[in-house]
């Protein structure tokens, strides 16, 4: 008994310590919420891309092709933090939903959203499982939706529409694509969308194609792309989401190529890692790994 009150006065210098260090995270944690931030995760070869709301909310779209996002999440998250305000899946394709799986399972999700069409695979068939499980609201998105995340912070949805996504072929021809805004700043997110939903997106939606930072579609395949498309995108910035050394030869050489010849800066995951762009409303920028 007279040892551990001799090691009192250490154990709680200690405990201060420990709870003055939280606390500043805390600040710090707050105060870097005053921006809008976007991080384009390293997920391999799939798609998972991270948005932070000033104030706080919290957007994930797409999860990657497995439960590495859960590192990637705890790596921008408070360590306390164990709650999602929406998941997007834009097409139900593995390399996009089966991080979300993962998600699912650790995470307080408040609501889904997803083209509405489906898979027959083993991961779509438990991504309907976890979403019953859990009782997890959900939404179609539909072209004209618009999302508030607060904040003077909008997800607008591009795609699909409702034709589209009744007689979808495949997955990709039901993709979502979705325009982010805060004040000047705009990101086009494409998912996998491919060549024939981007001549779409260019007849129905060309004045809301316009963009800073585009996501290029699948993972730089070939089939995305088009010279008309980037003309109407006209971005600063091109992000590549693929893997490493990736079996599909993602990005394709004649896509980074053009992109280059549009005098559009391209950045890579496959190799540079997570790439973070910041927002105030006003300007942006890309923060250094």
């Amino acid at each position: 008994m007279e040892k551990f009150v001799k090691q009192a006065p250490i154990v709680f210098l200690g405990a201060l310590a420990i709870g003055v260090a939280v606390i500043w995270y805390a600040v710090f944690y707050a105060a870097a919420r005053q921006y809008l931030r976007v991080t384009f995760f390293d997920a391999g070869q799939g798609d998972a891309i991270f948005m932070e709301i000033p104030g706080g909310g919290q957007i994930l779209v797409d999860g990657g092709p497995d439960d590495g996002i859960l590192a990637k999440l705890g790596s921008v998250l408070a360590f306390w933090d164990r709650s999602l305000d929406l998941l997007v899946l834009t097409h139900p394709h593995a390399d996009h939903l089966a991080g979300l799986l993962a998600v699912l399972k650790r995470y307080d999700v408040a609501m889904v959203m997803a083209s509405g069409v489906g898979h027959s695979t083993p991961e779509y068939a438990e991504w309907e499982k976890l979403l019953e499980r859990y009782r997890i609201p959900r939404a179609v998105a539909r072209k004209g939706m618009r999302i508030d995340a607060g904040n003077g912070v909008a997800l607008d949805i591009l795609s699909p529409a409702e034709d589209a996504a009744a007689r979808a072929a495949h997955p990709h021809h039901a993709n979502i694509v979705s325009r982010l805004t805060h004040g000047e700043t705009t990101v086009l997110f494409t998912g996998d969308a491919e060549r024939s939903l981007e001549y779409r997106l260019l007849f129905e939606s060309p004045a809301l194609l316009d963009a800073d930072i585009l996501k290029v579609g699948h993972h730089g395949s070939k089939t995305s792309s088009t010279e008309d498309f980037l003309k109407a995108v006209s971005p600063d910035v091109a992000v590549v989401s693929a893997g490493r050394k990736n079996r599909y030869g993602h990005p394709h050489p004649e896509v980074v190529e053009r992109l280059k010849r549009f005098g559009i800066r391209v950045r890579r995951t496959d190799q540079e890692g997570d790439i973070r762009m910041e927002s105030d409303g006003i300007g942006y920028r890309l923060i250094p790994q």
